[in-house]
């Protein structure tokens, strides 16, 4: 048959010592060895076997792979999960900071004006304690004098009715027919908790020239605080229209005059004239205080 494969067995035998030798030698022949034919047969490989041998390690890997897979799935789910928990936490504390930092942001504010409330009540406090102490030092003033009552409620002025507000001050001219010595001239303005007007520099000198009013003649004024000869530095500094000479002349008069820094006269203080007080102007709190 074409295409089978024969096997044989081949079968040597060795020659016994001389005498096969000789044998050989002398018939010349040429021994062969026994052949024996086999049957054949076909070599195929087991599929059973094949089978067996591979199956099993693909299926451990299959299986392998399977649960790796699945715990892959498991683990993102696990790890999707954290991270939305943890969203969510982190979601909660940044309101709860943001409502938190709100009040607090409002708590300031709430500080704030609290602090400039009483800072102002502090303020207006020290302003009336000032304010009554003055009015109870008065004899004759009462709150009347600063204080009236409007729709809008009580306000008040710096100075009583009748006097001039000039800066921090408050100026009464007296124009009445009742005219006086120096000494009462200084006693009637103490009852307003005031004195004579004691004059400083050139911008007051011109507002009190400014309300000086002539009346009667030449040589009666508005009597003011300053002595002539009680010291040398004010009789020099004055706004004197003449230099006074006269030693007996000790008390001033603020004179009616064109200019007002030669407006000062020397006089004798026994000499009826008007006068001119000045007290400090008074500050009031704000809600009584009159709009200017």
């Amino acid at each position: 048959m074409e295409g089978d494969v024969c096997y044989s067995t081949v079968i040597f035998k060795a020659f016994e010592n001389d005498k096969s030798k000789a044998e050989l030698q002398s018939d010349g022949s040429v021994p062969y060895a026994e052949v024996k034919r086999l049957e054949t047969t076909e070599i195929q490989p087991k599929s059973s076997e094949v089978t067996t041998s591979t199956s099993p390690s693909y299926r451990r890997a299959t299986v392998c792979l399977g649960v790796l897979c699945i715990l892959l799935i498991l683990a993102l789910i696990a790890v999707g999960i954290l991270n939305y928990s943890q969203m969510t936490d982190n979601k909660k504390s940044l309101t709860l900071y943001t409502e938190e930092r709100t009040v607090n942001q409002q708590l300031l504010t709430h500080k704030e004006l609290l602090e400039s409330e009483i800072k102002g009540l502090t303020t207006q406090n020290e302003e009336l304690n000032s304010t009554l102490n003055f009015i109870l030092k008065q004899s004759t003033l009462s709150i009347e004098d600063y204080c009236q009552s409007t729709e809008n409620g009580v306000q008040c002025k710096p100075c009583p009715k009748n006097w001039i507000q000039n800066g921090p001050s408050c100026y009464y001219f007296y124009d009445g027919t009742f005219w006086t010595t120096w000494k009462n001239s200084q006693e009637s303005c103490e009852t307003y908790g005031a004195n004579l007007a004691i004059i400083y520099n050139v911008k007051e000198q011109g507002f009190v020239n400014k309300h000086v009013k002539f009346y009667y003649d030449k040589h009666h004024g508005y009597w003011i605080r300053h002595h002539v000869w009680t010291d040398e530095a004010k009789l020099k500094e004055g706004f004197w229209i003449n230099r006074p000479t006269d030693t007996t002349l000790t008390c001033v008069l603020s004179m009616s005059s064109n200019i007002s820094e030669k407006s000062w006269n020397p006089a004798s203080c026994e000499m009826l004239n008007k006068w001119i007080c000045k007290m400090n102007s008074l500050t009031w709190p704000q809600f009584l205080t009159i709009s200017t």
